[in-house]
């Protein structure tokens, strides 16, 4: 095999009990599993985490939970956006759990339903992706209250939070939506509130509300910084990676100092160099972004591979299934040792194929 993704459910299982240990009790965890579980297998990371201490999981659409629904029969399965009035018999028929902005869709999901089904109202607290304005939340759901099956259960936003930049803006909008769900609640005592995600988490723990929406820690993925600043650590200790995208080397040739490769000779050799072949580009994930190994425009960057722990930096332009490495210093690379490369996992080609373990 020459290319393949590895992925250790036992250490995805290990974040999901990390995640689950941090919070409050009767605090619930949403696994976020949209995008294929971020590019792992949305099947399987469900698995992994409701056996690990997950409550439910999250998806973005209907097609989404409906595929999964397939093949997790009794998962409590949420959407997280927005759906349209005319998927409402879908969401009914698999079971989902739905989230609203307008009174059209609710309207819709109560003609479909034949016993009571429960939605998320989702508030706009600024992301501008999508949510009833927080000065509408009211009359919004005075509205939809008429409705006797569709019944609001939950109350849902998702901040425009980037970690350390505006987190007192964060905090203000957290505790404004916190004050919402409380004046809410007088006309729908059920409600139950979340905004937290996995940056929201790690920076603002005491805003877990009913439930935390945790996708990039799942996947041992720090989203923010700002604990480990201010606390030297990260938020949740243990952590680990569960993801790893590997090519073999398929050839080595030595150049001369000066010698130029790839198309139009974009390459220039600046020293004699050693260089290793991958069948892996940019239709795999890869960046397509050139190496400035010419004349330095800016202070440069540079991507790589790694090999045996040490550093392999791409050497000019990344190809559709091909990419060069510089392995000058890593005499024992050679052909078919695997490389370990840093790719977008969302991006990566799914014709990929995935090893478990």
């Amino acid at each position: 095999m020459l290319k393949w993704v590895e992925i250790d459910l036992k250490t995805l299982a290990g974040n999901a009990r990390a995640i689950k240990k941090a919070l409050e009790p009767g605090v619930k965890f949403m696994a976020v599993v949209k995008a294929d579980g971020y590019g792992h297998g949305a099947e399987k990371v469900a698995c992994a985490a409701l056996a690990s201490g997950a409550d439910c999981l999250g998806v973005l659409t209907a097609d989404e939970g409906a595929a999964l629904r397939a093949a997790l029969p009794k998962a409590r399965i949420h959407l997280l956006a927005p759906s349209l009035p005319e998927e409402a018999p879908l969401i009914i028929r698999a079971g989902l759990t739905p989230t609203a902005d307008s009174l059209p869709f609710i309207k819709a999901l109560d003609r479909a339903a034949k016993r009571p089904v429960a939605y998320h109202l989702d508030i706009d607290q600024g992301l501008g992706r999508w949510g009833a304005a927080p000065g509408e939340a009211e009359a919004l759901l005075r509205a939809a209250l008429k409705c006797k099956k569709a019944r609001p259960g939950w109350l849902s936003a998702h901040l425009a939070y980037r970690p350390a930049q505006n987190m007192i803006e964060a905090e203000e909008k957290l505790q404004a939506f916190a004050a919402l769900a409380g004046r809410l609640r007088a006309l729908a005592p059920e409600l139950k509130a979340h905004a937290a995600s996995s940056a929201i988490l790690s920076d603002f723990p005491r805003w877990q509300l009913d439930m935390v929406r945790i996708g990039n820690l799942l996947y041992g993925i720090y989203p923010t910084d700002v604990y480990r600043k201010k606390r030297q650590g990260p938020p949740l200790p243990g952590l680990g990676r569960p993801w790893q995208f590997y090519a073999r080397i398929i050839s080595i040739r030595s150049v001369k100092k000066g010698e130029s490769l790839g198309y139009a000779s974009e390459f220039t050799a600046p020293q004699d160099m050693r260089l290793a072949t991958i069948p892996a580009g940019y239709s795999d994930g890869l960046t397509m972004e050139p190496t400035e190994s010419k004349i330095k425009i800016t202070a440069g960057f540079r991507y790589w591979g790694v090999i045996n722990g040490k550093k392999a930096p791409f050497a000019g332009r990344t190809g559709i299934v091909h990419t060069l490495l510089d392995v000058t210093h890593i005499p024992e690379a050679r052909p078919g040792t695997p490389v370990a490369l840093h790719v977008r996992r969302t991006s990566a080609n799914a014709k990929i194929p995935r090893i478990y373990r």
